[in-house]
């Protein structure tokens, strides 16, 4: 699943351009997540979870140039697209390295060449995997829309999947530790294991990760403060790797 934010102080600019990009990735058929910001001050704090950002440059408080030189101060790697009533900002764009610029009105075509280019450079990116299901049949699916493993007993495991699908699969935890543990999964509890990637937060209280889809899985007392320590230092990584 890709993760896509939008930041613009229009309310209507934020919700066309939303409906054209969530229209395109359908077509295509890949889940997309959304976020919409009225300012930049926000979307700065969160940066770190997307992999492409559409910047208005005339906001208060933050232009979207000042935001993306912020943002470049820990995240080389993120597309940031730049959209404008204005022409004469093309050079202060490029030079916090600008994925694209659009003025407005955007329009869906241009919207289009966007996020096909940006498409072809992820495809790289992506990491697909092979899932032998109960009735013996393969199922291809990429890495990073699992949210987590839960085994069910007599080598049977449910796969919960980003858009709250599951899948039954015969296998191990063990197996699956084994062969996913380089992607990033780890086991908070003794039934389940979990992708790091799609855990939004920890709440601590509860000893519950909570899944960017709102769904959740319980952590072991005698592990709170491990996963504590593993979640740290993931996010600080993918920090770094941006």
């Amino acid at each position: 699943m890709l993760r896509i934010g939008i930041a613009d102080d229009e309310k209507e600019a934020v919700a066309e351009l939303s409906e054209y990009v969530k229209d395109f990735m359908d077509k295509k058929g890949i889940d997309v997540k959304i976020d919409g910001y009225e300012n930049g001050i926000k979307l700065e704090d969160r940066s770190a979870l997307y992999d492409l950002v559409f910047l208005d440059i005339g906001m208060p408080d933050m232009s979207g140039i000042e935001l993306a030189q912020k943002i470049r101060l820990t995240n080389r790697k993120l597309k940031i697209v730049y959209v404008t009533n204005y022409k004469n900002y093309y050079k202060a764009a490029f030079m916090v390295h600008a994925y694209g610029y659009l003025e407005k009105p955007v329009s869906q075509e241009k919207i289009k060449e966007i996020l096909t280019e940006f498409l072809k450079e992820k495809r790289d990116e992506k990491h697909l995997t092979v899932l032998k299901l109960t009735d013996g049949t393969n199922y291809f699916a990429d890495i990073s829309d699992i949210c987590c493993f839960e085994y069910d007993g007599n080598r049977k495991v449910k796969v919960h999947m980003y858009n709250k699908k599951c899948i039954n699969i015969s296998t191990t935890l063990k197996a699956l530790e084994k062969e996913y543990g380089k992607y990033g999964f780890v086991s908070p509890y003794q039934s389940y294991l979990v992708n790091l990637a799609r855990v939004e937060h920890f709440d601590i209280r509860n000893k519950l990760l909570i899944f960017d889809n709102g769904t959740n899985v319980e952590v072991a007392e005698k592990k709170t403060r491990e996963i504590q320590a593993i979640l740290a230092e993931y996010f600080h990584k993918r920090l770094e790797d941006k």
